[in-house]
């Protein structure tokens, strides 16, 4: 009878210790997701609106996002002394946690304009992460700043 107990007790750990090593080989199946997308199921968006109905928070964080850039926005000297208008072009990474990284000027119209539409963009407030199918995932992200006198 001893036997028996050591034979099953032995067995239940031989047992236990398979299904945690099988619930281990699960998650390493599942890679994480470090792709950068360009496009996504829900793209990622700035914060503020997640109470509203899902078909108008990407209105409202567009509006919310461009507001923000217009109320921070500092017109370089530079550019002013100059007369330049123009539009700068960044982008960005908004990453699975919501913050934005890689951000770099695509077109800088020069005089500093390029210089401060980084430097808005850096100020930016965490965002809300994009979706694809259901998981949080990396995104680049473009927007356009445009210095007007």
């Amino acid at each position: 009878m001893k036997k028996f107990f050591g034979f099953t007790l032995s067995l239940m750990i031989l047992l236990s210790s398979c299904q945690s090593d099988s619930g281990n080989t699960q998650n390493a199946a599942e890679p994480e997701d470090n792709n950068v997308y360009t496009k996504v199921d829900i793209m990622p968006r700035f914060a503020g609106c997640e109470d509203l109905a899902k078909e108008k928070r990407a209105a409202c964080a567009s509006s919310k996002m461009f507001n923000y850039i217009r109320e921070n926005i500092q017109y370089p000297e530079a550019a002013k002394a100059a007369k330049n208008e123009g539009r700068a072009v960044v982008s960005f990474v908004v990453d699975k946690s919501g913050k934005l990284k890689d951000i770099q000027v695509v077109k800088d119209p020069g005089n500093g304009m390029g210089a401060e539409a980084e430097r808005i963009v850096k100020s930016f407030p965490d965002w809300i992460p994009g979706l694809q199918k259901g998981k949080k995932v990396n995104v680049k992200y473009i927007i356009p700043v445009t210095f007007r006198l």
